[in-house]
């Protein structure tokens, strides 16, 4: 045998030896193994079933998770009732804050609107001259109708000065002395009462408040008119003028209207063939009486009973009654009246007046309200007569 060929036989595996007492290996088939797997199965499946049965207690256990919302476009195409439907709070919230937004730019621009109107229509009916007067809460010029050209007083508020308001029939807010205004001329009209000036418009701006009335001429403030005749008036002419105060007073007080601020300043004199005509004007501190207790402070502070600084209250008929008798004290005195210095007995009643002037003086200035005559009384009282 040649070197090459042994080396070829050594190289070949030999068969191992078999121990005497060695056991011999079992072959298992494929097949019998399948006791092993399906163990294997069935621990598997076991897991499966708990892990199943302790995410459906989970489940159980757990609030129900909520339905994703339908949109509002999807409700509307499937035609359910907007009873149905639910909104989100949050976004109802915003649809309505942007609702009322629209609405007040809506309502911004029809005031605006009406404003430039309003303006537009003042400017065409009126033409506006020199001012007149100034008071608390305005400036009153003269002018004239363009149409006719009948005198007018044009009398502008600042807005902000439009503190007293009033709510009508139809729920319209109204600067009081408009409202009070609007009553006077529609009772005018059929009662015929003469003492009051007319209101001819009024027109709500942006920065003011513009009324028109009518203005009476020749007239002349009676503040003017006192220092025209030397400061002080006689009886007689003090007579007629008072007695005319009285009759307005009264019809406005069955009219339901206290003016509140009767005083010289406010009262217009017109000087005609058949004599003084008086007119009550300035209603800016009036309100609607309702015969109770005021007691917001309105009025001129030197001229206020001392009811008032005693009770903080007032009643419209005295204090009516009083503020005539101020008014009748500054036409016969050649000095101004102050409500300390009468209680102080600084100043008096002058002796040298008639007794039934005095007289009037002495009951409508009376300390006590209860002790003062009603309008009704006083208009009876002989010096009228």
């Amino acid at each position: 045998m040649s070197p090459r060929t042994e080396s070829v036989e050594n190289s070949r595996p030999r068969k191992r030896k078999k121990a005497a007492d060695e056991t011999p290996r079992r072959r298992i088939m494929v097949s019998q193994m399948a006791g092993a797997s399906t163990r294997c199965q069935d621990t598997k499946r076991t897991m499966r079933r708990q892990r199943s049965k302790a995410t459906k207690e989970a489940k159980e256990s757990s609030p129900p998770a909520k339905k994703k919302k339908k949109g509002l476009l999807q409700r509307v195409l499937t035609k359910e009732p907007p009873s149905s439907w639910d909104i989100g709070s949050g976004d109802l919230r915003k649809r309505n804050l942007r609702r009322q937004k629209m609405k007040m730019m809506e309502m911004d621009e029809d005031r605006e609107e009406s404003q430039r109107d309003q303006s537009s229509d003042f400017l065409e009916k009126y033409i506006e001259l020199d001012q007149l007067g100034e008071g608390g809460f305005g400036f009153v010029f003269a002018g004239y109708r363009v149409e006719d050209k009948l005198p007018v007083a044009i009398k502008r508020i600042p807005k902000d000065n439009v503190v007293i308001k009033h709510k009508d029939e139809n729920g319209r807010e109204l600067a009081m002395e408009v409202a009070v205004m609007l009553e006077m001329r529609n009772l005018s009209s059929s009662l015929g009462q003469s003492a009051f000036v007319t209101l001819l418009d009024w027109y709500d701006l942006d920065e003011h408040l513009i009324i028109v009335m009518e203005r009476p001429m020749p007239s002349d403030n009676l503040s003017d008119y006192l220092m025209e005749n030397n400061g002080c008036l006689k009886d007689k002419e003090a007579k007629i003028i008072l007695k005319q105060l009285v009759e307005a007073a009264l019809y406005l007080q069955n009219v339901n209207i206290f003016h509140r601020d009767i005083k010289v300043e406010n009262i217009l004199i017109k000087t005609t063939a058949e004599g003084l005509q008086v007119y009550l004007i300035d209603f800016g501190l009036s309100c609607f009486d309702d015969r109770r207790e005021h007691e917001l402070f309105c009025g001129t502070p030197d001229h206020f009973p001392l009811d008032w600084y005693v009770n903080t209250n007032y009643r419209a008929g005295p204090t009516t009654v009083w503020q005539l008798g101020v008014v009748l004290y500054e036409i016969v005195h050649r000095h101004q009246f102050q409500t300390s210095n009468f209680l102080s007995k600084k100043l008096k009643i002058s002796k040298r007046l008639s007794k039934n002037c005095q007289d009037v003086l002495t009951k409508c200035l009376m300390v006590d309200p209860e002790e003062r005559p009603t309008l009704e009384q006083l208009l009876g009282h002989p010096w009228f007569l």
